[in-house]
């Protein structure tokens, strides 16, 4: 009987252990995850108060990373397996060190670095010795000269131009022949005055050459208005905000269907459009109001600014309806209706991913820098294949490419669980297997991208913009400010001067037809403006280059 006893008692005993390892094991998990919790929220204080910089590596751990990496290939099981394993050893180490590159004996240069100044407007100036010039050059010979060349600089600055329309009062004695003069025949008024040149806009006291340098100052150079002001005032007059205000909306209302036209164009023939998104204050009532701005770059076409109150699908379902190309983007989760409503295809950034395992450096930083060494070796295929075409990129792509995200697959597989559970590395791991689809599209097409840092380059220019004006002072601001952005960013896409375009198509797009807009656009401005007739070419011609049409003084006097 005592035996059953004690038995019975080492039974509850033994349960007893089992559910204390099992509470040891739950807390031992738990500490963990609360460990990997404070080192989390620890590192992204730090990261908090530090500033912005640029995700670089160091070349050192970069290397032995990559040694690693070569180190912990598995055994081949097959001709297809040892061939990838071959190109991958073929690849090069990334960031060699300094006694691998090649020499060159060119010596450092030193002094005033020589610069192009062929593109200047050229002013000489010829200076000769007093004694020359008191004897006029008698008993002296010109032997030579000396020249120097300096860079000076001449304030850009407005210019007055009156237009001087002379009114005539009709004569009934002198007959007037409109036909030979190619008018058309009509009855005279008694007084009569010439039009308005059709580049001169009627309504406005400023020139569209005016105009265009306050759009390019505000939103290409970023100079808030009331800099602007300021420095009219060192020109020895004064603009207003208000009428600088004026002047903006005056082009905004000629401009914005062009961008609309290319908002169209781009979900109806583009093959890729790379997006992302910002966030942009508006002024509301007692606070700001936090909308959005997102861009869209289409191929080597177009690229398109919008605005939108709220960061949700519906609003993404709406930039984006009928578009059936590739769609390059960061994962955001607004986009997941997009791909469910629309036939379109999601394309993944691998500069995303690459910043998560950037992030993990200072937590686990021998698993981040294997990561960063694999994908390093995509970026730098990539840079050496930008000159081919998308068949022969596409080639290679598949042949070089494919092995290194390969050896990807394989590492996280065996590394997935030394990396810690809720840290920055498991993180970019996880990032990786959900978009693992979306990162592969570039093996399908030589035509796409395998990062969307385009995207976040333009969004840089209205993230460096908050810091001047803070906040947009209502919608139409910021309305604003994607129809000139659009227009600017799109110019350096083909080399515009964005000066140069927006003067001209400003004196033009109030005399062109509306449902014609896309032939406005940088993309087919020069073909445009090769193309124009006569009287369209005549509206280009700025007004500062118009010549008098005046009737001579003697015919005047005779007239009187």
């Amino acid at each position: 009987m005592r035996i059953v006893e004690l038995e019975a008692e080492i039974a509850a005993l033994g349960a007893d252990l089992e559910a204390c390892r099992d509470e040891l094991a739950e807390a031992v998990k738990l500490i963990e995850l609360q460990s990997a919790d404070l080192q989390r929220y620890e590192t992204a204080i730090a990261s908090m108060n530090r500033p912005h910089c640029p995700e670089r590596t160091d070349d050192e751990h970069m290397q032995l990373a990559w040694f690693r990496v070569l180190v912990d290939q598995p055994e081949p099981e097959n001709d297809t397996e040892q061939a990838d394993q071959d190109k991958l050893r073929e690849l090069p180490t990334p960031g060699k060190p300094e006694e691998d590159r090649p020499k060159t004996n060119r010596r450092h240069a030193h002094g005033r670095r020589k610069l192009d100044l062929t593109s200047l407007p050229r002013q000489q100036l010829q200076i000769d010795p007093p004694e020359v010039i008191a004897a006029n050059g008698d008993g002296f010979r010109l032997v030579g000269e000396e020249v120097s060349s300096r860079l000076a600089f001449r304030p850009g600055t407005y210019v007055h131009v009156e237009v001087v329309r002379r009114k005539w009062a009709r004569v009934e004695r002198v007959a007037v022949d409109l036909d030979g003069a190619g008018l058309p025949d009509r009855a005279l008024p008694p007084v009569v005055i010439a039009e308005l040149p059709d580049c001169v806009w009627p309504r406005y006291m400023a020139d569209p050459s005016a105009i265009a340098n306050v759009v390019v100052s505000k939103y290409g150079d970023i100079l808030p208005l009331n800099r602007q002001q300021t420095i009219s005032r060192r020109h020895g007059f004064e603009l207003a905000r208000s009428t600088l205000c004026d002047w903006l909306g005056g082009a905004y209302d000629a401009l914005y269907r062009i961008v609309d036209a290319m908002h169209a164009d781009a979900l109806a023939h583009a093959h890729c459009i790379a997006t992302d998104a910002t966030s942009a204050r508006l002024k509301g009532k007692g606070s700001c109001d936090l909308w959005h701005v997102f861009v869209l770059i289409a191929d080597r076409d177009h690229i398109v600014f919008r605005h939108a109150p709220e960061h949700t699908g519906d609003i993404a379902l709406s930039l984006f309806e009928g578009f059936e190309g590739f769609l390059l983007a960061d994962a955001t989760s607004i986009l997941d209706v997009v791909f469910r409503e629309e036939p379109g295809t999601e394309v993944g950034c691998w500069a995303h991913l690459r910043r998560y395992a950037w992030k993990a450096i200072e937590t686990e930083r021998d698993l981040a820098y294997e990561m960063l060494a694999l994908i390093w070796q995509l970026f730098a295929l990539e840079r050496e294949w930008k000159d081919l075409a998308p068949d022969e990129r596409l080639e290679q792509r598949r042949a070089r490419a494919a092995p290194v995200l390969t050896a990807l697959d394989r590492w996280i597989e065996e590394h997935r669980d030394v990396a810690e559970p809720r840290g920055r590395m498991r993180a970019a791991m996880t990032y990786y297997e959900n978009q693992r689809v979306a990162l592969r599209q570039f093996l399908r097409d030589g035509r796409l991208p395998i990062h969307n840092n385009g995207s976040e380059r333009q969004l840089r220019n209205l993230v460096l913009g908050r810091a001047n004006w803070l906040y947009f002072a209502n919608e139409t601001g910021l309305a604003w400010y994607c129809t000139f952005r659009s227009l600017i960013a799109s110019c350096a896409l083909h080399n515009l001067n964005p000066q140069d375009y927006l003067e001209q198509v400003l004196r033009l797009a109030p005399h062109w037809p509306v449902t014609r807009m896309l032939d406005l656009t940088p993309k087919h401005w020069k073909a445009t403006v090769a193309n124009l007739d006569d009287r369209h070419r005549a509206i280009l011609t700025p007004l500062c280059e118009l010549k008098s049409q005046l009737v001579s003084s003697s015919t005047t006097t005779a007239a009187a």
